[in-house]
């Protein structure tokens, strides 16, 4: 066998090795970019298309699908006379809010709904977000209109005695979904953040799932 033979059968080993890297390689990239992310809670895949609702926000202006479009919305349900979970979920959500602001980030909007419109009227919705953060966004409206998105976003309240031991008095309080809901730009219920937050759990996660729906 002469040297060009050699030469050649070398050349077809190279290039043959190559080759097969990188469709090791693209392969492996296409895994990455498909995998669905792990979060601290659930991605959805695929995720689920809202249909229309009618809400009103802090300015008692409509709050429709439209303001879920082209953008990223955390959303929380909770009620302003709530004495822990709602308080402490939208302070994470404000701490997170500085880490993205700092990693110069996608900024999703906030949605803090309120399931108690009885008590929460839009005036007092917006003194209650704006404590947190002017950017966030207080949403309330009829019952029907509530549970409409409740039940497309998965989450679920139900009204229970306060102190007086009596559902009729002023003092009632609510059990709700302690769950962050994540909608992508498309209005599609995208993941849940389960609890305990904490914002590196909600910072992260938001990065991970941004990538992998920028990758479909």
């Amino acid at each position: 066998m002469n040297k060009i033979t050699l030469f050649k059968i070398g050349m077809v080993l190279v290039l043959s090795t190559v080759s097969m890297w990188a469709g090791f390689k693209l392969s492996s990239v296409l895994e990455e970019k498909n995998q669905v992310p792990i979060i601290e809670g659930t991605v959805l895949n695929p995720p689920r298309a809202l249909t229309p609702f009618k809400l009103i926000d802090q300015r008692r202006h409509d709050f429709r699908l439209e303001q879920f479009k082209g953008r990223w919305s955390l959303v929380f349900f909770g009620y302003t006379n709530c004495p822990d979970v709602c308080p402490n979920t939208l302070g994470i959500l404000k701490q997170a809010y500085i880490d993205m602001q700092a990693l110069k980030m996608e900024l999703p909007q906030v949605v803090f709904v309120s399931v108690d419109p009885a008590r929460d009227e839009p005036e007092l919705l917006s003194d209650y977000v704006y404590y947190f953060d002017p950017s966030f966004v207080g949403v309330t409206g009829k019952k029907d209109q509530i549970d409409n998105l409740t039940k497309q976003l998965s989450a679920v309240y139900l009204k229970a005695a306060g102190a007086s031991g009596d559902i009729k008095k002023d003092d009632y309080l609510y059990d709700h979904s302690a769950a962050i809901l994540l909608v992508n730009p498309k209005a599609e219920f995208q993941a849940v953040f389960t609890a305990p937050h904490n914002k590196l759990g909600i910072v992260d996660g938001l990065q991970k799932t941004m990538k992998f729906y920028q990758a479909q």
